[in-house]
């Protein structure tokens, strides 16, 4: 099991802590294939990807190998978080539907183990399929448009959706061992849904925004994650000019084996996306059990051309632990609003009650 070696290699010090040999800062055009010549990922932060996915050729190891399709939305009263997961020797669909305005949830998530761990995708990854619950992602090959048809015993989402916010951002991120992933963050608007919670059948409010995460790759068996994702508006303090922004920021927790610099700080404002130069979480737990937390920082150490400066406030979360034999999960989620400041090109943009989920999880397979 690749958490086993690499709990080994961590042990006897053949990981290192960090590994920070890639500039992700740069953009650059799409490699020929997403495995070079010397069977590694061919990490880097692109344009678009227009190269082979020619996984054959790498040298980690099959059982490291993990796919997902991860939604967001934020739909009026509601904020709507499913996905579909293929984790090799497990899979997942779930779907969590938090009320803002009260703070309860309605959440399903299924873990499958072999065989029934029966998650398909089609060779492009555009299509993730899961047969024992009917449910299915899809995202067209121009990342145009997604349709979402998603059931988790008594919760139900079906819709369609048009790409917001410009092009997705592109990373291939590189890991130890032959390792990496492959990984598309981007935004969309809603078309038309509906929400279903048992015999509960409510419309979702078109133009509603969200964030998306498509991954695939050879995982680390030791992973550990802040993120925090948002879609809403902004105000700019020169100008005083609205416009519609979204983020997604995630970091290396420090007991992620190995942390990588991978610098996943991502910034749309209007169509235009942004990588900021550095980002940190800063808070404190006051109940490790439950997991309460003091607000969340989330901010850049210096302000140059590119900064962000944020404090997210947690309304309510929710836990999800899960210890079986081939994997060991905590996921810690927490909701609530977002204030502060975004500097680009610039302008610095304001904002103010922006609605967004976080993240402090681990997981171990």
């Amino acid at each position: 099991m690749p958490r086993l070696i690499d709990k080994l290699d961590a042990a006897v010090g053949r990981t290192p802590a960090l590994l920070d040999d890639v500039d992700y800062l740069r953009c650059g055009p799409s490699p020929s294939a997403l495995i070079a010549p010397n069977g590694r990922y061919a990490a880097g932060w692109y344009e678009r990807w227009d190269g082979a996915l020619n996984l054959d050729a790498t040298n980690a190891f099959d059982m490291a190998f993990q796919r997902w399709f991860h939604f967001t939305l934020d739909a009026g009263r509601y904020f709507l978080i499913f996905h579909i997961a293929d984790l090799h020797r497990a899979a997942n669909t779930s779907i969590s539907i938090a009320d803002k305005e009260t703070g309860q949830f309605d959440h399903v998530s299924l873990t499958r183990l072999p065989p029934a761990a029966d998650v398909v995708v089609d060779e492009p990854h555009r299509r993730f399929e899961d047969p024992s619950t009917g449910s299915v992602l899809w995202i067209s090959d121009d990342d145009a448009e997604l349709r979402f048809s998603i059931h988790a015993d008594h919760l139900h989402l079906v819709g369609v959706g048009r790409r917001a916010l410009g092009d997705p951002f592109v990373q291939v991120t590189r890991y130890q061992r032959g390792r990496g992933a492959l990984q598309w963050y981007g935004n969309w608007a809603l078309v038309h849904g509906v929400m279903v919670r048992g015999d509960d059948i409510t419309p979702l409010p078109t133009g509603s925004l969200g964030t998306y995460d498509r991954t695939l790759g050879h995982q680390r068996g030791l992973q550990s994650w802040n993120w925090i994702a948002l879609a809403g508006e902004a105000r700019c303090a020169q100008s005083g000019a609205i416009t519609t922004i979204a983020l997604q920021v995630q970091e290396d927790r420090d007991d992620a084996r190995p942390r990588v610099a991978s610098r996943k700080h991502v910034l749309w404002v209007g169509d235009r996306l942004h990588k900021l130069p550095d980002a940190r979480f800063d808070y404190a737990a006051l109940d490790g059990d439950v997991g309460a937390t003091t607000p969340w920082r989330v901010a850049s150490a210096r302000r140059g051309p590119r900064w962000l400066d944020l404090l997210f406030t947690p309304g309510f979360r929710r836990r999800d632990e899960k210890s079986l034999v081939v994997l060991k999960a905590d996921f810690r989620q927490y909701y609530g609003r977002v204030d502060g400041s975004v500097h680009v090109d610039g302008s610095t943009w304001n904002l103010e009650g922006v609605f967004a989920v976080g993240e402090e999880s681990s997981l171990e397979l």
